[in-house]
């Protein structure tokens, strides 16, 4: 029994002794990412953008129907998406790592509907692998002040998602008073993780 509840007590300080170590700065050395290695190459005055793929089309378009026995056209003005809104990237770590939380040092002053998600699935599988972060979960971040993400868990890889933004000084009008504006991705300078140190 005196030797269970020796086992119990070196487990309990153990686990003490891993939650009280400070907390540190991952190397930028330990991180990649492929698409926007800015993200992650400790330098703050660099700076890359989400790759977006895509434009906005907005129209009238004459939409037919019928009412009271009476065949009738009206103009509907839509909206709609060609190509793909949502942007992402990438980032790897080195070796899975338990990561307390991520700062995202924004570029653009706007970075619609950031979301991030993790997981520590060698390859992963975009379909089930990647696990949510829910803090602050497809909120916009508005300013250029780092935004700080509380992780919590082992992370391999980080999967970053934004919206594309409307780039309405370059629309060009088209046929039936159309408009058609392209996609940007937003900017980020740097995306550092915060880890437990170990003395």
């Amino acid at each position: 029994m005196k030797v269970y509840g020796l086992f119990v007590l070196l487990i309990g300080i153990a686990g003490c002794a891993a939650l009280n170590q400070p907390i540190g700065e991952m190397t930028a050395s330990r991180l990649t990412c492929e698409s926007n290695p800015e993200f992650v190459d400790g330098n703050l005055e660099t700076e890359s953008a989400f790759a977006v793929r895509g434009f906005v089309r907005k129209a009238y378009i004459l939409h037919e129907g019928q009412g009271r026995g009476l065949a009738y056209a009206q103009r509907r003005y839509i909206t709609q998406v060609e190509g793909q809104r949502r942007t992402e990237a990438i980032i790897k770590l080195d070796a899975p790592t338990y990561v307390s939380h991520v700062e995202v040092y924004p570029a653009s002053r706007l970075i619609p509907n950031f979301a991030m998600m993790t997981t520590t699935d060698d390859p992963p599988r975009f379909d089930i692998a990647f696990e949510r972060v829910s803090d602050k979960q497809h909120q916009d971040i508005e300013g250029l002040n780092p935004v700080r993400y509380r992780i919590g868990r082992e992370v391999l890889y980080l999967r970053m998602s934004a919206d594309g933004i409307e780039d309405r000084q370059n629309s060009e009008r088209t046929a039936n008073s159309g408009v058609e504006i392209p996609l940007k991705g937003a900017s980020i300078r740097e995306v550092k993780f915060y880890i437990h140190q170990t003395p």
